[in-house]
């Protein structure tokens, strides 16, 4: 768990050499899609809840990250 966290606070830090740190805390938002599709496949959470509902959920938090993502217009 502990080379897992090196890894990704690593690939974090480097991200934020190359990157504006507006576009790369965004992703932070990735958090509960990834919380929800792991504690769904790994701990089988989940079961009473629409899969429509969380694949509506899901769609939102990525759309919002692709608006905030895109381009600006001149």
């Amino acid at each position: 768990m502990a080379l897992i966290s090196a890894v990704a606070y690593s690939l974090w830090s480097r991200l934020l050499a190359v990157n504006p740190v507006s576009r790369v805390s965004v992703f932070g938002f990735m958090n509960p899609v990834f919380g929800v599709l792991l504690s769904a496949l790994l701990l089988g959470e989940g079961a009473g809840t629409s899969p429509v509902t969380v694949i509506v959920a899901l769609l939102l938090v990525c759309g919002g990250i692709i608006i905030v993502n895109r381009p600006k217009k001149a």
